[in-house]
Parts: C-alpha cells; structure tokens; sequence
C-alpha cells in the first residue's frame, strides 16, 4: 500500500494528486447531489469523503444492486440499514452522468416489477439481513472457517 501511494505520489506529482483528488471529490458530490434528487432514494450517514452509501424505503435496494451489476456497475451491499455503496475512484469521474441515469433506471425497473431477477443475490441479502439472532450468524460462520480450514 505504501509503495503504491509513493509510486503515484512520484509519477503524478503534489499537482497531479491533487488534481486528481479535487476530481474524485467532486465525483462523489454529484453523485450524492444525484442520488437526493431519485426520490425513492436516501443517502446513508454523512459521506464526507469518496464513499457514498444510499438505501431506498420503496424498493429492495439489493433488487436494485442486481439489475446495476447487470449493466455493469459493482455495488457493495450493506445492511442495518439495507443499502448499497459506491467507492468513488479516478475511473468513475467520467461515467458519473452514465451511472445515474442506470441508478435512475434501476430503481424505476424495481419499482414497477418487484421480485428478484434470476441469478441475483437480492434474496440472499435479504434473508441474511431479516435473521433476529445475529449470534447464530457469528456462530454459523465460525464453525464453517473452523471446519473449512
């Protein structure tokens, strides 16, 4: 991690980084700014920096993780509450406008055909995030690594 940080630092320079920096950070904000305006949309938490989490209490928020992986786009799901995230990098700030509009599409999509798509993970994001013993989860996990290995 270290090496990479130095290497970047010495093939872009203070300027470049910086440049760079300024553009992830205004990617993240017009992707924020983005989100805001989907009504079915809420951002999670604070996103001060390149990380920007949403959820939606009108749709299944993994439904639509599943249809944006179908286009290309590879969110992380997240739970309590259910959401998803996007890491914001160099590669984004060019495709910022693209990956609304497919986020636009995809909460329109769920909105009006409810139900996971074939092959999707959104059942399985869901159930693990309905479980009330969040203990058996722990438990269930350990004894499979401890088996697995």
């Amino acid at each position: 991690m270290i090496a990479g940080a130095w290497a970047a630092m010495i093939s872009l320079g203070q300027e470049g980084y910086l440049e760079h920096t300024r553009e992830i950070m205004e990617a993240s904000k017009r992707i924020q700014q983005g989100v805001k305006e989907i009504p079915e949309l809420f951002i999670v938490g604070r996103p001060d920096m390149t990380i920007v989490a949403f959820g939606s209490n009108v749709t299944d928020i993994f439904e639509v993780n599943d249809i944006l992986s179908s286009k290309g786009w590879h969110l992380s799901p997240l739970q309590r509450p259910n959401s998803i995230h996007i890491c914001v990098t160099l590669q984004h700030v060019p495709v910022v406008d693209e990956f609304l509009n497919d986020l636009k599409d995809s909460v329109q999509t769920v909105k009006k055909n409810p139900g996971p798509i074939s092959g999707g993970l959104a059942p399985i994001y869901g159930a693990a995030g309905k479980i009330p013993d969040r203990g058996m989860v722990n438990e269930l996990l350990v004894d499979y690594m401890d088996n697995a290995c």
